[in-house]
């Protein structure tokens, strides 16, 4: 009974609710991670006022600043290194390239920039996997990348196991 297999999907392109729900946790991680940065910056700036020092330009700022970077990094990081944030990984989703590996840090940066132009027009690229034949936001087409469903990680254990004894017998 293959049509029960969970795994049925391992390799197509994802869709554009699984893709929705990892970006909102992948925001939710970056937010927490700017988050935790920011009180660090403020902190280290109380400490240097109360021991006498004056700087033209506060850490806070500077900080704000490299915002963009910070989140950027994590992106870039992330599907380089493993083909996953943390949002997709919980979702079972992976980014690839056309070679079907995980993407290069410049497809990595192509990409994350590809999300500024899929945001910048009411969201726009993003919804385009809605209607893409292929699933691919902007940022896809850009950066030659494919985002797919990745089940493997649910290939062992006890529970499939069960799952493949129980539906294969005949």
């Amino acid at each position: 009974m293959a049509d029960k297999d969970p795994h049925v999907l391992d390799g197509h392109a994802a869709g554009f609710v699984s893709r929705l729900f990892a970006f909102a946790m992948d925001i939710v991680v970056v937010a927490g991670v700017v988050a935790i940065g920011g009180w660090i910056a403020v902190l280290v700036d109380n400490i240097i006022g109360q021991l006498g020092f004056t700087t033209r330009v506060s850490l806070g700022t500077i900080y704000v600043f490299c915002i963009p970077f910070i989140i950027g990094l994590y992106f870039v990081m992330f599907w380089s290194l493993t083909g996953r944030t943390i949002g997709k990984w919980m979702m079972g989703l992976r980014v690839v390239a056309l070679n079907g590996h995980p993407p290069t840090i410049w497809h990595s940066t192509v990409r994350a920039f590809g999300y500024a132009v899929s945001a910048i027009v009411f969201w726009l690229g993003f919804f385009w996997v809605i209607i893409d034949d292929n699933r691919k936001a902007w940022h896809d087409h850009m950066a030659r990348t494919w985002v797919v469903y990745d089940y493997s990680r649910r290939h062992s254990g006890e529970a499939y196991q069960r799952f493949l004894e129980d539906n294969t017998s005949t």
